[in-house]
């Protein structure tokens, strides 16, 4: 019982490091830790209670369990047994802590006399000066030969049963409890042409108590491995929170569900498929499953698929031999999936890949091999391949505008992330986020006022969060003074929340008409810049020429923050 108590174990009344108890239930691998003040044991903490503690200060006394039972002050492990503590602590004499055992601790049973009798008459004979106990050494085989998760019965002879463990006892009795009739064992087992065949004797009512006990047992162990593995999972996302350097904001439920399964499928390598609107962050959550995947020290390729044109995409995703087809460099070229190689292949926007295209990647994904342009030669990589798309893949499928088989290996693991109109917990950590961000890029201190931070919190986003990211970074770059008002915020924003009409594009009072052009121009030209990540996209946007968006944002004095 001493060697099972774990005796270092604990967390501190006063413990006030949020950090410092999810060390010790990690380092633990424990549901319950108990709790003491100068030696003594004054209450058991839960992690569940814990971890589920809103409050920003940590008070163990207010979280703890007062009403527990502890080994040694008029009470023993019986009294254990009937309460629902995970771990039974106990104390010495003076009710100072010794340790804690788990509820689940396995009891070894001293070997019987007949079991002794064997391996004393079957060992070799030693001087005395070499002699061993042989009740220690039965005993630490025993401890052995009964916590075998495995059920063992052992012979010797023509047959004679010398052992037989609690876990092949306990499969014996299931069997009598779900037929509902007599089975026996007996002392005598005979072996027929490899076959063991047991005759033995009825079991007592006492036997079928036990394995009532015994189920009830093994039904609480499942019980708790769940809640375990629940434990862990929520461990997992408060240490990734806490130590990593990202640029995800989760607080709402659907996010935190989402890179909880993130984190876990980063472990194993099946091909996830992310679904959801533009700009909902599934980039971010493909790196995440990235840097936290055993492929982490490898390459993360990112292949925008309906960026590259379609006569072109093929010859870019696989490569191709030199002379190929005209206009080819003569050394040929390493297409994009095979640079990722040994590392995370991300196909983004996979829903704008042609169908002649498809079978190519479905084979890339079934046998993770390659072959290039033009040649016949194949090429096996070690890859994981991760897909997202904006659009709708099922009816894509129903319409025959994607394969069915391409669909189904994509979505071995699916995840659809919600728009952030759908999560209205995410909007306000995401502003606060990006406002640090961005203050610190540009060494300023803007801050937004109550009105505006409203407007914001009230906003649909359509955009999601790459259009609050472009606005944030908009404001901080263009706002006159440190507090942001809603007189900084675009046309689109004030009238979309009933802040401002149409007269909002109306020209200042006794202004020329080049005034209210030169005014409307600017705000579509700020608009533009909000919704976009470069000077071609906002000249594809505006659709005019890349020359003409440099010239007007010139003329303007606006400065771009993607330059």
């Amino acid at each position: 019982m001493l060697d099972a108590m774990e005796k270092d174990l604990h967390i501190r009344l006063k413990e006030k490091s949020k950090k410092h108890i999810l060390n010790v239930f990690r380092l633990g691998m424990a549901s319950q830790l108990p709790v003491l003040d100068g030696g003594k044991v004054v209450g058991i903490l839960d992690l569940f209670v814990f971890l589920n503690n809103q409050t920003g200060a940590i008070n163990v006394e207010e979280l703890m369990e007062k009403d527990i039972v502890v080994a040694g002050i008029g009470q023993n492990v019986f009294s254990f047994r009937r309460s629902k503590q995970m771990i039974l602590p106990f104390v010495d004499e003076q009710e100072n802590y010794v340790g804690f055992i788990n509820r689940y601790t396995f009891k070894c049973y001293l070997p019987s006399k007949e079991y002794l009798e064997v391996i004393e008459r079957d060992l070799p004979s030693f001087e005395e000066e070499d002699a061993i106990d042989f009740a220690e050494v039965a005993d630490s085989f025993r401890a052995l030969f009964e916590t075998n998760y495995d059920g063992l019965y052992i012979t010797v002879g023509k047959g004679k049963t010398v052992g037989v463990n609690t876990k092949a006892e306990m499969v014996t009795l299931s069997q009598i409890l779900q037929n509902k009739k007599e089975i026996s064992i007996s002392d005598e087992v005979y072996q027929d042409g490899g076959a063991i065949r047991v005759i033995t004797q009825s079991y007592d009512s006492k036997q079928i108590r036990m394995l009532r006990d015994y189920e009830q047992i093994t039904e609480e162990i499942s019980e708790m491995r769940s809640l375990r593995e629940k434990y862990q999972s929520e461990l997992e996302l408060l240490n990734w929170t806490q130590s990593a350097t990202h640029q995800i904001v989760a607080e709402s439920p659907e996010m935190k569900q989402i890179l909880n399964i993130a984190l876990r499928v980063a472990k194993v390598d099946a091909t996830v498929l992310m679904q959801g609107d533009s700009g909902t962050g599934k980039s971010r959550i493909a790196a995440l499953i990235h840097s936290n995947s055993d492929r982490k020290d490898g390459p993360f390729i990112k292949i925008d698929c309906g960026s590259i044109p379609e006569s072109l995409l093929e010859s870019e995703l696989f490569g191709y031999l030199p002379g190929a087809f005209t206009g080819a460099e003569k050394g040929g070229k390493t297409g994009l999936v095979e640079l990722a190689n040994g590392g995370t292949l991300f196909l983004d926007e996979i829903a704008e890949v042609p169908l002649n295209l498809q079978a190519k990647l479905l084979r890339l994904l079934q046998d993770r091999e390659i072959v290039k342009v033009g040649g016949n030669k194949t090429i096996h990589l070690d890859i994981r391949i991760i897909a997202a798309t904006n659009r709708d893949l099922q009816q894509m499928v129903s319409l025959k505008l994607f394969r069915k088989d391409l669909f189904y290996r994509l979505s071995v693991v699916p995840v659809t992330i919600p728009p952030l109109r759908n999560r209205q917990e995410d909007i306000g950590p995401l502003i606060a986020y990006y406002l640090k961000l961005y203050n610190k890029k540009y060494g300023m201190r803007r801050r937004l006022d109550r009105k505006t931070l409203k407007i914001l919190l009230d906003y649909s986003w359509p955009g999601n969060i790459r259009e609050l990211q472009n606005l944030v970074e908009y404001l901080i770059a263009t706002a006159a003074t440190d507090d942001i008002t809603q007189e900084d915020l675009p046309e689109g924003i004030l009238k979309s929340t009933g802040k401002r009409g149409a007269e909002s594009l109306a020209a200042p009072a006794g202004g020329s008409l080049k005034a209210a052009l030169d005014s409307v121009e600017k705000r579509l030209l700020v608009e533009a810049m909000r919704k976009t990540h470069s000077t071609e996209e906002m000249a594809k946007l505006l659709q005019v020429d890349r020359s003409t968006i440099i010239r007007k944002l010139k003329k303007h004095q606006l400065k771009s923050h993607f330059d």
